[in-house]
């Protein structure tokens, strides 16, 4: 966790005279000191972040999926090549979600969430819940969420289903598994206006389709499948899943709401 510190200094002239007068002085000062380490009163003042508190409920869902409610942008558009694959379902397993924003006065907020949380990509809904992290309220200039990934045993921190339409017109379900501690961030280009004592919702938008841009046309129509399926993880279909690992951080946004 990144905490933003700030140092005060309190400064004493050393007085280099045997003036019982000027060492009497001398030693009032040094006292002057002494309570200003101890006490860090009048030496050391956190700074006012925000006019009061707002919650900020964060929540995840795919970009391509009817209810992820986000606008697609041109970053994201113009990546998205293979109109054959979708995906629709799924979840993410997140262990920490880390918040940093810059306030419009120029300061900086840190918040940091250790939860195992999965997060459906349909419903948006995280269990345990993700609704209750206390930030200033005010107005962001710069926010992004980092989040890591669960790692703690072999199952996946992320799961997509959808389908794959193959040239032959046949249609595949298909099926992302992916295992790892992966940390990743989520920006915003948004200015993000938060009001206090309201709840603000942030939502971890995953763009499969961009991941899956480097993969060809042919490569998925002979993907080898799984009682019917094409499953794509670190045992089956290996080469695609290498290709789609490496891009889990492309064009993952955050967008407020």
């Amino acid at each position: 966790m990144i905490k933003r510190v700030n140092f005060r200094y309190c400064v004493v002239s050393y007085i280099k005279d045997n003036n019982p007068n000027l060492l009497i002085m001398k030693n009032l000062l040094l006292a002057t000191v002494v309570l200003c380490v101890f006490s860090l009163v009048s030496c050391s003042k956190d700074d006012p972040i925000g006019t009061g508190n707002a919650t900020l409920k964060i929540t995840a869902g795919l970009a391509n999926s009817s209810t992820s409610g986000r606008q697609m942008t041109s970053k994201s558009t113009s990546s998205r090549m293979n109109q054959n694959l979708e995906f629709t379902s799924g979840y993410v397993w997140v262990s920490e979600i880390v918040f940093y924003g810059t306030l419009g006065s120029g300061n900086f907020v840190n918040r940091n969430v250790q939860r195992f949380s999965k997060i459906d990509f349909e419903t948006g809904i995280a269990a345990p819940s993700l609704d209750d992290v206390t930030i200033p309220a005010g107005t962001y200039t710069d926010v992004y969420l980092g989040v890591e990934l669960r790692d703690e045993d072999s199952q996946p921190s992320v799961i997509m289903e959808g389908t794959y339409t193959h040239s032959d017109s046949t249609v595949i379900p298909i099926r992302f598994e992916f295992n790892s501690g992966e940390v990743f961030e989520a920006e915003t280009s948004q200015h993000v206006v938060v009001n206090e004592n309201e709840t603000a919702l942030s939502k971890i938008v995953f763009d499969p389709q961009v991941w899956f841009s480097v993969v060809s046309t042919n490569a998925l129509d002979n993907a080898s499948l799984t009682d019917g399926v094409i499953i794509i993880s670190g045992t089956k279909n290996e080469a695609i899943f290498d290709l789609v690992a490496d891009r889990l951080d492309v064009s993952t946004e955050s967008v407020f709401q």
